[in-house]
């Protein structure tokens, strides 16, 4: 198998997940023969890693293609093509890793040319934290070792799974944009615990930690019901709270919220 040890990997865009990628990799990627180049229109972007001993700015995409091995494309879907095009010929015998949503695996193989290799990956925000999910499927051209090598490296960052291309819409309804619907929801509690009295900073931290608790129960293996049953007494406070959430129709608006983001996605990629 393939490792990101004493690879030369290229990050072209340098935002929230680009630099998230980044300082996962300088933190758990301990070879010292490894180096990371990057590059980013944005220079203040770039300057916060300058002096980072594994760290290369390079000053342009062209650069950055030439020396690195894997280049791992982090910029928004509106700016793929122009990315790709002019790097296409740069790219022989290296691998692409996009994280650009709604960007499909046949039209990054089309920017590059005939016989690149091409790995797509769907990570969330949560890689800033360390807790991205990431989801990876591979082109035509790519091969299990290329498969591992993403995995490697986004393992950095989170957790991640491998699924088919085909369910990557839904995946970007799901975990890439959902991350922020689970943040909408934690704000609203702290909201109504302001409401009714306490400090925001204190509300705002006890309803995170109430849905991390959450999370935990249900990655142990607890099914949401059970977790409600155990939480619910008869004629108690959590039960009302439940009945509130259904006559408001909380759980229709947070389906509908990922069928929106997944609809969203298949439109995008059918651009």
């Amino acid at each position: 198998m393939k490792s990101a040890k004493g690879k030369k990997i290229g990050i072209i865009g340098i935002g929230n997940i680009g630099t998230s990628i980044l300082r996962g990799l300088l933190a758990t990627v301990d070879d010292a023969d490894a180096r990371f180049l990057i590059n980013d229109l944005r220079r203040e972007s770039l300057d916060a890693f300058a002096g980072e001993p594994r760290v290369e700015i390079c000053e342009s995409n062209e650069e950055l293609a030439k020396k690195a091995e894997i280049v791992i494309l982090a910029v928004k879907p509106k700016d793929v093509r122009m990315v790709l095009e002019p790097i296409a010929p740069l790219m022989t015998d290296k691998l692409l890793i996009s994280v650009a949503a709604g960007v499909s695996t046949a039209e990054l193989e089309r920017y590059l040319g005939e016989g690149k290799r091409v790995i797509r990956v769907m990570p969330n925000i949560g890689a800033r934290v360390g807790e991205s999910v990431s989801v990876l499927c591979r082109g035509r051209n790519a091969v299990a070792d290329d498969e591992e090598l993403a995995d490697e490296i986004f393992s950095a960052i989170g957790s991640v799974y491998h699924m088919n291309e085909s369910d990557m819409d839904v995946i970007t309804g799901l975990s890439g944009s959902g991350i922020a619907f689970f943040a909408e929801v934690i704000d609203a509690m702290a909201d109504a615990g302001v409401y009714e009295g306490l400090p925001r900073g204190s509300a705002l931290t006890i309803a995170a930690r109430t849905a991390l608790g959450a999370a935990r129960m249900i990655l142990a293996g607890d099914d949401p019901a059970t977790i409600k049953a155990m939480t619910a007494s008869p004629g108690g406070t959590t039960i009302r709270g439940l009945y509130a959430m259904e006559s408001r129709a909380v759980r229709a608006a947070m389906m509908d919220a990922v069928i929106e983001a997944t609809r969203r996605s298949r439109e995008m990629n059918r651009r």
